[in-house]
Parts: structure tokens; sequence; C-alpha cells
């Protein structure tokens, strides 16, 4: 496949070159002497292949100008934070495509095999990129990025993209993406 790559790397970059000599000599040398001492098809078949050169080398550059996703490792499991940032609960998210995070009276953290709470959050996997979404009102959502110092309150209906190290909280229970 990068010998494919190169090839046509190299081949765009040959015609590029060729369409801009042939440029150089139309500006050098006036429109008139370069119009009559060369062909009308030759030149429009020269900016044709330029213009598919062009487009080559910007579709082989386009991965390299996409933006970078941080944080894109697998989320395996969610962890209920005690106050003293240690795991009191765990819960895997190996082998799912979907989690809700419900919370009881207590305030005990219980997932979707135990549905004995109030559902707050909407966990789904969608091309292995962990998405939250906010189902209730009644209690306070947010994350907190790995990256940032604040919480970023979550609202209902949209979807919120999940890293490694996120916190997500509800009402005064942390939960870490991990």
């Amino acid at each position: 496949m990068k010998a494919d790559r190169k090839f046509i790397v190299i081949l765009s970059s040959l015609l590029l070159a060729f369409f801009l000599i042939a440029l150089a000599g139309y500006i050098f040398y006036g429109y008139d002497y370069f119009i009559y001492n060369m062909n009308e098809i030759f030149f429009a078949l020269l900016i044709v292949f330029a213009v598919a050169a062009g487009a080559i080398i910007v579709y082989l550059l386009s991965p390299f100008l996409r933006k970078k996703h941080h944080g894109t490792q697998n989320i395996t499991k969610i962890a209920l934070l005690s106050d003293a940032n240690i795991a009191v609960e765990e819960f895997s998210l190996l082998n799912r495509t979907s989690a809700l995070i419900c919370f009881n009276d207590s305030a005990c953290f219980r997932t979707e095999d135990d549905q004995t709470g109030e559902v707050c959050v909407l966990l789904n996997c969608v091309d292995s990129f962990w998405y939250a979404e906010r189902v209730t009102d009644e209690r306070s959502v947010g994350i907190k990025r790995a990256a940032e110092q604040y919480v970023c309150k979550l609202k209902s209906g949209m979807c919120y993209r999940l890293q490694i190290n996120d916190i997500i909280y509800i009402d005064k229970e942390r939960m870490l993406m991990t």
C-alpha cells in the first residue's frame, strides 16, 4: 500500500511540475508566443492533468491534515470514586455497546444489570468511542475532562464524547472512565 502511495505522489508531483513549467513559460514569454507555439489541446490536457495531480496530492495529504483525536484508547470500565479518590465499585464495559448509570436513594452505583434506582446517564459506544447522555433533570450531571480543570454540565438530549480519565459527576458522586 505504501509503495502505491509513493508512486502516486511521484506521478502527481511530476505532472504538477510539468504544469508549473508550462505556466512559467506562459508568464515569461507572453500569451501570443505561448499559445501559437503550443497546441490548444495540449494546453487543455495540461490543465486537466495539473488539476488531477493537485487533487491526488490533497487526497494523499488529507489523513495528515485531519484533526487528531486525543484519548482514543478504549474505555474498559467505570469506577465509582470515594472522597479519597479510591475506586469503591467498578463496572466493566468490555463487550458492551451501551450502559445505564443509575443511583438509588443511598447513592449507590448501579448499572443496567441491576436497575434499582433512578437512571441518570446513558452511555453508548459508537465506533469504539463512548458517549454520555443525560437522561434525568432531577440530578445535576457533569463531566470533568482529563486535561481540563472545570466541570462541564451536561444538557439533556445532547451526547458528549468520553475519553480515558474523564470523570462523570452525578450530584456529589464521581465516576472515573478507565
